[in-house]
């Protein structure tokens, strides 16, 4: 803009610059002059406030228009590009001891900031840059509010709100000091794979719950909560939930799913502590509805194979007891009652303080019951040594004595009616011994 004139008074200069007006005030005495020329340089005394459109300045330079915005430039020309010239402020306080620290503001094709001669921070049309470099990080404390919703759930306010858009969908998140909200399907390592570590601390994980039991919580109300999925070659994916009281598989069930139907389940495990494979409603700690194999089968809990029988009694059947094949009733047996029967089945397992090791049957068949008897292995039974003392080693038949063994004295009628071998001693009267069970 023209100068268009220049008035100097003794206690003060007044410039008109086009419609503007430019105030110098505070002279030292009425002789000063406000304006200094040296050489190329033209400044004011220390003291002394310009004013540009104000003639009561309150800083050493006030800029001021009332009549529409305002405008401080400062220009550079030459160069063939905007990044090869710089048009810029400095600020600079100069300690007692003759050091300084000088900021920079500069447009060099890119705005930037500097803090002696290190820059800052750097702002162009497409990338921001906060910070001097990875090895002197910079820390960046921002006070705002916190993330909260509308009434229509809309979420709103946040320390920090990043927005972008990709096609038609508008992204935003929130953030403040103690949470993280996005308006869409939040993505951590979305395109790279590097690692999410939750290494120190020995914080909690929690999902869609404030329960903090466990280190990793996940709630879900509906679907399956975790699924693990295996997307190489021949890989495949497995769901596990806890059933609820919609779910066919029943409430409460930890269950093992190939698909997310809720009636479907490999396997479940009941809030009582049974397991079920191939099926959902184990009665039976570990319950399989298929194959087992296996090369050892470790057996702790009892010491003799049987089979689930029904048994013909007119009084309460008691373990220990001798039993016989029915031949009314087939697939049933009954309690014998003669000696040498060579029609004797086994013994009733559970006498004493030994249990079945191993129970077979098939449900709906013949081959099913409400009895386990003992086929081979040790099981107590029940014995009368009315007909001879019993001492291990004996071999042992039916007797008279309903549903009782007895000592053979007789090899040759014995035939084809040996229980098996006494393996504890009772010398008189009626008892329980402990048989190897051998059916001969």
């Amino acid at each position: 803009m023209n100068l268009h004139f220049v008035a100097l008074f003794g206690a003060s200069s007044l410039f008109f610059l086009g419609s503007a007006q430019l105030y110098a005030q505070g002279l030292q005495d009425n002789t000063t002059p406000a304006w200094l020329k040296n050489s190329n340089n033209l400044y004011v005394t220390q003291s002394v406030k310009v004013g540009i459109g104000t003639s009561t300045p309150a800083r050493n330079l006030d800029i001021y228009s009332n009549t529409g915005s305002t405008y401080l430039r400062v220009g550079s020309t030459g160069g063939a590009q905007a990044s090869s010239q710089t048009a810029g402020i400095e600020l600079r306080r100069v300690l007692s001891n003759n050091t300084n620290t000088t900021w920079t503001l500069a447009n060099e094709g890119a705005f930037k900031i500097r803090n002696n001669n290190v820059e800052l921070f750097s702002l162009s049309g497409s990338i921001t840059k906060l910070g001097a470099s990875i090895t002197t990080p910079t820390q960046l404390n921002i006070y705002g509010a916190n993330v909260e919703k509308t009434v229509i759930n809309d979420i709103y306010q946040g320390a920090l709100r990043l927005w972008s858009k990709v096609g038609s969908t508008t992204h935003g998140l929130h953030m403040d000091g103690n949470q993280i909200e996005s308006d869409t399907d939040l993505f951590l390592n979305h395109i790279k794979s590097s690692h999410i570590v939750l290494a120190n601390g020995g914080g909690k994980v929690k999902v869609n719950t404030n329960d903090g039991e466990s280190r990793l919580n996940i709630a879900s109300n509906t679907d399956m909560q975790l699924k693990l999925i295996n997307s190489g070659s021949g890989g495949g994916a497995w769901r596990i939930g806890v059933a609820n009281s919609g779910w066919a598989a029943g409430a409460g069930k930890l269950v093992f799913s190939k698909t997310n139907n809720s009636a479907d389940a490999t396997m479940v495990i009941t809030p009582a502590g049974n397991v079920g494979i191939g099926l959902t409603t184990p009665s039976k700690t570990l319950q399989v509805n298929g194959t087992i194999s296996t090369k050892i089968l470790e057996i702790t809990g009892g010491a003799d194979l049987a089979e689930h029988f029904d048994v013909t009694a007119s009084e309460t059947l008691l373990p220990g007891t001798v039993v016989s094949i029915d031949p009314q009733k087939p697939g049933q047996l009954r309690i014998s009652n003669q000696a040498y029967d060579k029609t004797v089945a086994g013994i009733v397992s559970g006498a004493g303080d030994v249990q079945p090791g191993m129970l077979m049957g098939q449900a709906g068949t013949l081959a099913n019951g409400q009895h386990p008897v003992a086929l081979t292995g040790r099981v107590y039974c029940r014995v009368d040594a009315t007909y001879g003392a019993i001492r291990p080693g004996d071999l042992l038949t039916t007797s008279p004595t309903t549903g009782q063994a007895m000592k053979v004295t007789d090899p040759q009628q014995a035939q084809g009616a040996i229980i098996g071998k006494a393996m504890t001693s009772l010398e008189e009267g009626n008892g329980l011994v402990l048989v190897l069970v051998s059916l001969q």
